[in-house]
């Protein structure tokens, strides 16, 4: 068993399932004229074996040919190109509780899809704050503050610089906001982003 675990050493540590197979003991074959499919994203090369765990097929939303057994699943990220293992228990959780559509596969690592959750959040508060033409200080310190992020991640570009300082050049020298530990920082991060050419 010890050998069996160390091969998932390298892989990505999910914070609910872990890094290693959930072991169950469960091994089922498709085998579609005994009632068993396994769905067309569990390829026998990326099962675990002795870990598959049963469905319950009343719980998939419209599935034309329901799964009846979710093994854990390798998988290598799409984003970050590291292993991962997409759990049994974590695609009951998507196709039976969220209702996600059978055919949904896990194609990132959960580091990679929460930080394109966050990304994704980030991006959702610039546009809401740029398109508030009445922004006051604090949000332009905010807008200036999510636009350092989103260049930092590399979602915005280097002449998004400019942007910031804009934004926080627009902040008048007698503002409160002007005196704040995020206003110094990102006053400086964005000063010398830009003196160092992005």
């Amino acid at each position: 068993m010890n050998c069996r675990i160390h091969a998932y050493a390298d892989f990505v540590e999910h914070p609910r399932y872990g890094r290693g197979p959930r072991w169950t003991g469960m091994n089922p074959r498709g085998d579609l004229s005994q009632g068993v499919y396994l769905g067309w994203h569990s390829r026998s090369d990326e099962r675990i074996p002795d870990t598959a765990i049963e469905a319950n097929t009343d719980r998939q939303p419209n599935a034309t040919v329901p799964v009846t057994h979710y093994f854990d699943l390798k998988r290598k990220c799409r984003d970050c190109g590291r292993n991962f293992i997409f759990f049994a228990e974590e695609q009951r959780y998507w196709y039976e509780t969220l209702q996600f559509y059978l055919g949904a596969d896990c194609v990132r690592c959960i580091d990679c899809r929460l930080a394109e959750r966050d990304t994704k959040r980030l991006r959702e508060r610039y546009e809401t704050l740029l398109a508030d033409d009445h922004r006051s200080d604090a949000d332009n310190l905010d807008l200036a503050e999510v636009a350092m992020a989103l260049i930092d991640s590399g979602v915005f570009g280097t002449r998004c610089l400019e942007h910031v300082r804009c934004r926080l050049n627009s902040i008048p020298a007698e503002s409160r906001v002007r005196r704040h530990a995020t206003f110094r920082d990102v006053d400086t991060r964005s000063a010398q982003r830009l003196h160092e050419g992005g």
